[in-house]
């Protein structure tokens, strides 16, 4: 999750935010906000799964669902700095490369542990190249699919977000 996670922050998100009705009130909970994924994660699966008495302690349902929408909040505070810092990483990456993209994609699943950045050069694999050179990474050629390449890179930026950078173009002809 985010390093950025604190109890002073989730505290003040939580004060910002409405309560659903029927739970506990969070100024009530006894436990800590959680703040890793597999925490948040487990939290929300034991509101969503009351029938799953092997990972219930013994709640009542006002106080699992409080945790549960509490651990939700925790969950979209991460994820929006998730994105923030693969925006960030993304800005980096386009204001140094000596080649734009035409494409930049910033995805982050609400599953996944951080985000990610794809860039993509349309039919231009020597863009690929010079990007790769830029940024200190190997780059590979491969099929894609019957009748494409695709010449791609990958790598990590300084601030330990995953990218990867790639052109398709097509195949050359098979001569018999």
């Amino acid at each position: 999750m985010s390093a950025h996670l604190t109890q002073h922050r989730i505290a003040a998100a939580l004060a910002a935010a409405t309560q659903p009705e029927g739970e506990r009130p969070w100024t009530l909970l006894l436990t800590k906000a959680p703040t890793t994924h597999v925490d948040v994660r487990t939290v929300i699966y034991r509101a969503e799964h009351p029938e799953d008495v092997y990972f219930l302690p013994e709640t009542d349902e006002p106080t699992r669902q409080a945790e549960a929408s509490r651990a939700r909040i925790v969950q979209d505070l991460a994820r929006r700095d998730g994105y923030l810092a693969a925006l960030a990483a993304a800005e980096h990456l386009l204001s140094t490369t000596p080649v734009l993209p035409v494409r930049v994609e910033v995805s982050l699943a609400e599953w996944d542990n951080g985000p990610s950045i794809i860039l993509t050069f349309h039919k231009a694999p020597e863009a690929v190249r010079l990007f790769a050179t830029h940024v200190g990474t190997e780059v590979a050629e491969r099929p894609h699919g019957e009748r494409s390449v695709r010449t791609e890179t990958f790598g990590v930026t300084e601030s330990g977000i995953p990218f990867e950078a790639y052109a398709l173009t097509d195949a050359p002809a098979v001569t018999e």
